[in-house]
């Protein structure tokens, strides 16, 4: 099924297309695919906060979530985008399967933040 977009598909990643059990989805029980209805300056950005929302909750409710960016262009097609009733000018930006995790994950290790402060005002002026 991918392998007519292998060629949007980073090298590293191809070695999964050949494996015959590879499912892209994780046999995840839903998909939620959070689209704008068109591509427009913020689309991309407004889908991404809509699907950490999305995220959050069902954190929340003890449901886990992944974001597939390896499906994400290839949801991106004509023919995808009609299998999921989408139309055709509309961007399809962050595939989210969503269940029940059969475990909870480990934390994820996390350096120092790297924080530099301006003002509003030295960023305009640097504009």
């Amino acid at each position: 099924m991918l392998a007519t977009a292998a060629d949007l598909i980073p090298n590293r990643l191809k070695e999964s297309l050949r494996d015959p059990d590879f499912h892209i989805f994780y046999h995840a029980p839903a998909l939620i695919m959070i689209s704008a209805q068109a591509a427009g300056p913020w689309a991309v950005e407004d889908c991404a906060l809509a699907a950490q929302n999305l995220m959050l909750a069902a954190r929340a409710a003890e449901l886990g979530t992944c974001w597939i960016g390896f499906a994400q262009t290839w949801l991106q097609t004509a023919d995808r985008k009609k299998a999921l009733g989408l139309p055709a000018e509309s961007l399809p930006a962050a595939p989210i399967i969503i269940g029940h995790p059969k475990s909870a994950p480990p934390p994820v290790p996390r350096r120092a933040a790297r924080i530099n402060w301006i003002s509003a005002t030295q960023a305009a002026a640097g504009l």
